[in-house]
């Protein structure tokens, strides 16, 4: 009979941003090779604005993963996902899906039927992220083009396709783990 193997690394854990947050996040997503970077500042704004539907994840005081995200003013049962950011030391746990549940999961996020977000064509990690949760929620991807590259980045940026994720049928709180 074996014995179970201990595991003695700290805890990951998932809670809304805070402004001391803000430089960490800058630098991770510094670190990202899909997503643009924007100010300190931004982030900061980000991480108190927005910390209510963003997480980011924790482990012994480093920061491993960031949402950042925030219902959109005109449909506010549309939760918009901006940037997902996992360090590549902490890939592999299915972190940005818990870290997405957990800001479904919250108290002011229970109105939320619809997930949507913007990804490029060869963003692979993020489209298996948003398939993954629609499986999860047992419901749709719809995707369009957004922002076109030529008409709308000048030719100096991908076409941002939009995909939204929807409805929800069941209680945010309620789903199936995959």
């Amino acid at each position: 009979m074996s014995k179970a193997k201990h595991d003695s690394s700290p805890q990951i854990s998932i809670r809304q941003p805070v402004p001391n947050d803000g430089a960490a996040v800058l630098n991770l997503i510094r670190n990202s090779a899909f997503l643009d970077t924007n100010s300190l500042y931004c982030y900061l704004l980000l991480c108190t604005h927005f910390s209510a539907t963003s997480a980011v994840s924790i482990q012994d005081k480093q920061l491993l993963g960031v949402i950042t995200a925030y219902t959109l003013p005109q449909h506010p049962d549309t939760l918009f996902v901006w940037q997902v950011a996992v360090d590549p030391a902490a890939r592999g746990q299915r972190l940005a899906s818990r870290m997405l549940d957990d800001i479904l999961s919250r108290s002011g996020t229970h109105n939320i039927r619809f997930v949507e977000t913007t990804v490029t064509a060869d963003n692979t990690a993020s489209r298996a992220l948003f398939n993954s949760l629609a499986r999860r929620y047992q419901t749709t991807v719809a995707e369009t083009a957004l922002f076109e590259r030529e008409q709308h980045f000048q030719n100096q940026h991908d076409t941002e396709y939009k995909l939204r994720i929807g409805p929800f049928s069941k209680s945010m709180g309620e789903k199936n783990h995959d």
